[in-house]
Formats: structure tokens, sequence, C-alpha cells
């Protein structure tokens, strides 16, 4: 159960939630279309988006899959033990690590942990990650806190997601 009132309609809880603020919704959607154009290699994305699945507590989050990236499920349940799982690379224990400390301390976020993402991302590549991020940090809290979709069929979004 929402912890808002929603508006009729047989969208997705998020979606008609959003619909009180339609200019909000057509920024959250930018945003979202954004983050689908990312040039961040997709493995790497799907790994951080479900480190911040995690850390959100989004049942949402959680269950999604990123088709694209092809990350087996035994990675992504791994995601939280990056630092000593040998599956992952050093590009995404650095990329991990960014996004635990921007979800949960930001001013954590020292030059030597940006100096371990600049061996592998350009000063564009680290932006992109940290929006990104801001992304998944946003809208899985924004979800999870007001109770949205937390129990819904997450195939009904993906097939609205497929077909945008």
């Amino acid at each position: 159960m929402t912890r808002i009132a929603l508006p009729d309609g047989d969208g997705p809880e998020v979606v008609r939630a959003l619909s009180y603020r339609p200019r909000l919704a057509a920024a959250v959607d930018a945003w979202d279309q954004a983050v689908w154009a990312s040039t961040l290699d997709w493995r790497l994305h799907e790994l951080v988006r479900m480190r911040i699945a995690e850390i959100n507590g989004c049942t949402v989050c959680l269950q999604w899959r990123t088709p694209q990236a092809a990350v087996s499920e035994e990675l992504l349940a791994a995601v939280s033990r990056h630092r000593t799982e040998p599956a992952f690379s050093e590009a995404e224990r650095a990329a991990l690590e960014y996004a635990e400390r921007y979800c949960t301390d930001s001013t954590s976020i020292d030059g030597e942990l940006l100096d371990r993402l600049r061996r592998h991302l350009d000063d564009g590549e680290i932006v992109e990650l940290t929006l990104v991020i801001g992304k998944y940090l946003a809208l899985g809290r924004f979800m999870q806190v007001l109770d949205l979709d937390q129990s819904c069929n997450v195939a009904v979004l993906q097939e609205e997601s497929n077909r945008s």
C-alpha cells in the first residue's frame, strides 16, 4: 500500500505519483532517458545500479535487470562483497566503492578514490557515473520511501521500458 493517495489509473504507481507534478515527471523522464543513453560499460552500469538498489532497499530496483548488461545473478548477488570478490575488475571495484560512498557518506569521497577511478574512467565518464548514481539513488529512494510499486509485478515496468 502506497504512503500517498494516487490518482486512478492502470499505470505503475510511480507514474501515477509523478502525474501530480507533470513538470517534474518530464524532468524525471528526461533524466531516465539520459541514463539509458549512457556511454558507460553496461556491466559496470548494472553492477553500480544493483549496489544502489541494495543500499536503498528498493524491491523494484532489486528485481529489475538491465538486459543489455548480460550480468549473471551470481555477480549481482556479490556486489556488496566487491572488495574481496575476485570476479570484479579494478574499475568495477572503484566504481562500486564510489557508488557506496556517494549513497552513504559522500563527504568521504577523497582524492585517492577519484585517482583510482581516473585510472579507468576519464573525467567525462566520472561525471556521467556520478549522475547515473544520483538517478538511481534519488528515484530508488523516491519509490521506496513512498512505497510505490514495491509489491508490483516488475514485468509490467520492464515492458513499459522496452516500449520507450
